[in-house]
């Protein structure tokens, strides 16, 4: 053998005593790498900003966050809690949220004035989730007509309220309307300041708490046949980059959704820790809603009749595309 291929032969010696030794200090080289890798391209990527309410309308999105479902679906998410659904509309257009849970009306307005935001499915609703509660001296809705009306601007409450108005043969154009924050409601009718609130729970209980005998439910919006769908909504280029990701709240929701079902009590508990209701109170708002996930043609007629009305009013000037992203999901 001459010294070249000596020479030959030593050299592929000490490249593969390179290629098995270079991973001596990490047991298993590369393979041993992988989960770190994995768990460091997981850690960059940004998380989903999800805004909702700490309300009873929004209770599929605090029950997957406190038994860890979103985690569970591998999906980081970062919650920004709003005042309402209004509010989270807002976080949509301004850019400071991807998704958002509100009622329909907030939905219609703002993707009317906005093609970036799309529907993405229904979460639950009910056809007595907005109700209003009167003074005990008012007891014949025609006196809605000349009452002070606590409610809030184009909110949900507000747009079933219209709808329910004209079906009753009320002419809404001719009320006093008092716009107030939800928050505020329970207040004004204690002292006198509204003769009437409309709205959806857990308002008209937590007024009904406060008040006592001296309010009664004069009105819920259960003749119009509309589901007044409670939605999910996102930034179109959201929906577009990050499929998975909306397929993994969605898995997360309907999660959430089986448990409300199978879980009452615990649901009751962990619900009015977040909303801050004494249970028995929570109990009854949580259960006066439907929950589930999905989009069916009632919603879109429901829906498509809020949005008439809307129209109707000057809130929108056209109905946007009622297509939901997760129908078939």
């Amino acid at each position: 053998m001459n010294n070249k291929s000596i020479g030959t032969i030593l050299l592929l010696i000490l490249t593969l005593f390179c290629l098995n030794g270079c991973d001596r200090g990490n047991p298993g080289g590369a393979a041993a790498l992988q989960p770190e890798r994995e768990a460091a391209a997981a850690a960059t990527v940004e998380p989903l900003r999800l805004a909702y309410a700490h309300k009873v309308c929004y209770e599929p999105f605090i029950i997957a966050g406190a038994i860890n479902l979103f985690a569970e679906e591998g999906l980081k998410v970062e919650c920004k809690l709003v005042g309402g659904g209004i509010q989270a509309a807002e976080s949509l257009v301004t850019g400071a949220a991807d998704i958002a849970a509100m009622g329909d009306a907030p939905f219609l307005i703002a993707a009317s004035r906005n093609s970036a935001i799309r529907l993405l499915t229904r979460y639950g609703g009910g056809e007595k989730m907005h109700r209003v509660i009167a003074r005990t001296g008012i007891v014949d809705i025609r006196a809605l007509q000349q009452a002070r009306i606590g409610i809030q601007l184009g909110s949900s409450t507000h747009g079933a309220f219209i709808a329910w108005a004209e079906t009753v043969g009320l002419d809404p154009g001719g009320m006093r309307f008092i716009s107030l924050r939800p928050l505020d409601m329970p207040q004004a009718m204690q002292t006198g300041q509204i003769d009437v609130m409309a709205g959806s729970e857990p308002w008209p209980s937590n007024v009904e708490a406060l008040c006592g005998g001296k309010v009664h439910e004069l009105a819920d919006f259960s003749s119009l046949g509309n589901t007044f769908p409670l939605v999910i909504a996102g930034k179109n280029a959201v929906t577009e980059k990050r499929p998975q990701d909306i397929a993994k709240l969605l898995r997360a929701l309907r999660k959430a959704v089986a448990f409300m079902h199978d879980n009452r009590a615990e649901t009751v508990r962990l619900a009015a820790a977040a909303i801050g209701l004494p249970e028995t109170q929570q109990e009854t708002c949580t259960y006066r809603l439907f929950w589930d996930v999905g989009f069916t043609a009632r919603d879109r007629a429901g829906m498509t009749m809020t949005a008439q009305q809307l129209q109707q009013l000057g809130k929108i000037e056209k109905i946007p595309a009622l297509d939901a992203y997760g129908a078939a999901q």
